[in-house]
Order: structure tokens, then sequence, then C-alpha cells
């Protein structure tokens, strides 16, 4: 079980690195300049992958990029068999991640909820007297 896991991992990572890499350097398409893959999943039989990524645009933009990415799969997943070798090339589905969005929209939160909490504009001191 360790043994698959590990392979699936190290084929994760693989294909994270040729995506990003056939994304920037062969994909003219100009809604897919700001795509950036966060992380990959690799089906236990190897056959699908998840490809996540992360994009600047937002809203509308967004669904240009999906749009971009949906019509590139298939450039995208034949450079990705005549780079890795495979019996099957993994069948490649792309899905936003929102996780450093989230992530931003959260640091933005605990600024505000310290800037409440400090209305002088001034930091604690937050040493211990005892």
């Amino acid at each position: 079980m360790k043994h698959a896991f590990q392979r699936t991992a190290r084929l994760a990572a693989m294909i994270q690195k040729e995506v990003g890499e056939v994304l920037a350097r062969e994909v003219k398409d100009p809604r897919l300049q700001s795509v950036t893959i966060s992380h990959v999943r690799v089906a236990k039989d190897l056959r699908s992958t998840r490809v996540f990524f992360t994009a600047l645009d937002t809203g509308e933009d967004l669904k240009a990029v999906l749009a971009g990415l949906k019509q590139a799969s298939g450039f995208v997943q034949s450079r990705i068999a005549a780079r890795i070798r495979l019996r099957h090339t993994p069948h490649l589905t792309f899905e936003y991640d929102p996780t450093i969005v989230e992530g931003l929209r959260m640091d933005r939160l605990l600024r505000h909820i310290e800037e409440e909490l400090q209305p002088d504009g001034q930091a604690e001191d937050h040493q211990c007297t005892e």
C-alpha cells in the first residue's frame, strides 16, 4: 500500500512540474498568463488527475481562465504523454484552488480585528509581568 502511495505522489509531482512548464512555455493563450499550478492529485488507478491551479483573476476573468484551461487540456495532456513515459497518460481535469485567496482574506480579517483592538494605532507590549 505504501508503494502505491509513493508512486502516485511521485507521479503527481512530475505532472505538476510538467503542466506548469507546458502552460508557461508552450501554451500561448493570454487567459492563462496568471495561472500557477498549486498541486496535483492522481487517482489510485493512475487514469485520472485533478490539477489544482491558482490565478490572479477573479469573477468573469476566472471563468475565462477555466475555459482556456479546458480548451488547452488536450494539448497539455499530449505534451505530458511525450514527456512522462506511462502506459496510459492520466486524463487531466483542472480545478480552481481557492486556498491562497482564502488565506489572503483571512489575513485581512485578522489585521482588521487587530486594528479594532488597538484603535490608537500603537502596538501593545505582550510581555507577561508576573
